[in-house]
């Protein structure tokens, strides 16, 4: 099964680092963000898209791919294997609940990365079904991303239901099952976009027919 991972930021987890793989656990892409690196929230209104700067608690550190049996054996490697004082992992199941397909990580990056985050709501949440409509014009616009050069991976992440969350620390470990409450501060997709400048990368954004009515995004320069 594939996994998304988001590395939560903190003391160690900053740099979103990887930890050890084991013989069980594939790791297809890491995108582990910038720290001192400022991102950019568009949100998505009556009155069309407004951008501004990203900061404050919660931030995501990275964000790696990953394929392992199931989820409990995703969970059991990030609490074995995490050899930091400090760090937080959030394990997804990957999948669009409307049966968008996702982009495989299968093209090498030329340009600097992005990696793009929308927001869950509570109809993500609570895998309402999407208008086919939109979720066509969502795949007509991966496509050419991909076609362009700029789409490098992407995918819908299923509820955090479906998600655990693993902290490690001061010798301690602790793993929690979804769901979540705190919505405004969950992920609902990702892309993996590269692309000459953030502003090449808002524009793309801005453009892109997301399928939620008020999607509020997030865009965060990959580091490496």
């Amino acid at each position: 099964m594939r996994f998304v991972i988001l590395h939560q930021a903190g003391t160690s987890s900053e740099a979103g680092t990887v930890p050890p793989l084991s013989r069980d656990i594939t790791l297809h892409e890491h995108a582990p963000l910038k720290a001192d690196a400022t991102g950019t929230r568009i949100r998505f209104t009556h009155a069309g898209p407004a951008a501004e700067p990203c900061v404050g608690p919660g931030r995501i550190a990275g964000l790696s791919i990953v394929e392992a049996e199931s989820r409990q054996a995703a969970a059991a490697w990030l609490r074995d294997a995490a050899d930091c004082a400090q760090a937080g992992f959030e394990i997804r199941e990957t999948g669009c609940a409307g049966g968008l397909a996702g982009v495989d990580p299968l093209a090498t990056a030329t340009r600097p990365r992005f990696l793009i985050l929308v927001k869950a709501d509570a109809d993500t949440e609570a895998e309402a079904p999407s208008d086919p409509a939109k979720l066509a014009a969502m795949a007509r616009r991966n496509d050419e991303g991909v076609r362009d050069g700029l789409l490098l991976a992407a995918d819908g992440l299923r509820s955090t239901a479906r998600g655990t969350r693993v902290r490690v620390g001061g010798g301690k470990t602790s793993m929690r099952d979804g769901p979540f409450a705190e919505t405004k501060e969950l992920v609902a997709g990702f892309w993996l976009l590269q692309a000459d400048s953030m502003d090449e990368a808002i524009a793309w954004v801005r453009r892109y027919p997301f399928a939620q009515a008020r999607p509020e995004v997030e865009i965060h320069p990959v580091d490496g």
